[in-house]
């Protein structure tokens, strides 16, 4: 179970990444048009969205290097893959509470920060899950 987390994370992640890359290539402008006034030209923004996805698809590409580590019964796999979903369970629990101090702050926007605190919390119980399997794993010694 544990591995197919870390495979249908990996493939979101990848695809956000993705889909970022392309939105920077092709709709700078029309997410300009989006967002509020900004302080910054196209050009920065292009920046940024390609500095995020950039992100995005290298957390993706850590998964499938942590799947093929987990795949090939290496140690390193199973340590990598514990320290990911770790690292990623608490930063999705400090962003679920993050939009749900949001959603408290702003009520007008409180639907869509909820969703987003639900969808936080759903990840982090994934990443968590990944984490007991994987040390449990550890534990009784079917893990390297």
């Amino acid at each position: 179970m544990a591995r197919l987390i870390l495979v249908t994370a990996g493939i979101v992640w990848v695809v956000a990444g993705l889909l970022g890359l392309g939105l920077a290539a092709l709709g700078a402008a029309w997410l300009e048009s989006v967002l509020p006034p900004l302080s910054i030209d196209t050009d920065a923004l292009r920046g940024a969205v390609t500095a995020v996805a950039t992100g995005l698809l290298t957390v993706g590409l850590v998964h499938a290097v942590v799947v093929i580590g987990l795949g090939s019964r290496r140690r390193w796999g199973s340590t990598a893959g514990i320290l990911l979903s770790g690292v990623l369970a608490a930063t999705f629990v400090a962003l679920g509470a993050a939009a749900g101090t949001s959603a408290v702050a702003s009520p007008s926007e409180a639907p869509v920060l909820i969703g987003a605190a639900v969808a936080a919390a759903v990840g982090a119980g994934a990443y968590a899950a990944v984490v007991m399997r994987m040390v449990g794993d550890r534990r009784s010694g079917s893990a390297f």
